[in-house]
């Protein structure tokens, strides 16, 4: 069985610490249609155990992200946690690892889950099925 080949992030939130939630993102589309910065406070509250260091979940603040299987980044342009996606890839790359950010203009939080409704998620879920099918192939 192949592991660690490749990875997939949809709107990602990868900083769970307080600073998650002082990104420009999360201020522009605090009121986004379909995640909303106070919804993101309240995800947060239930998603760190009592005593445990928010860092140590958030995977922007690991040590080490250099030898990782190559990631592709999706970010939708109106999301709170749009600037999380976009500060881990930058992140990634600076470790060396192979990554792909592609943006979607104007596609909300979730977005991939209407592609009868969202014009971007049949673009984003066929960008996905290429990417995974390289990184199998």
């Amino acid at each position: 069985m192949r592991t660690g080949v490749g990875q997939v992030l949809v709107n990602p939130a990868v900083d769970l610490t307080p600073a998650g939630l002082e990104y420009t993102s999360m201020y522009r589309h605090a009121d986004s249609p379909t995640l909303t910065r106070q919804q993101m406070q309240l995800l947060l509250r239930f998603a760190i155990p009592p005593g445990m260091d928010p860092r140590e979940l958030s995977p922007v603040y690991a040590d080490d992200l250099s030898g990782l299987a190559p990631v592709l980044v999706v970010v939708p342009t109106i999301d709170p946690v749009a600037d999380h996606g976009r500060c881990y890839a930058e992140r990634l790359g600076i470790a060396g690892t192979s990554v792909r950010l592609t943006e979607y203009s104007g596609a909300t939080h979730a977005f991939l889950s209407m592609p009868g409704v969202v014009l971007h998620a049949k673009a984003a879920r066929a960008e996905i099925g290429e990417f995974l099918r390289g990184a199998l192939a």
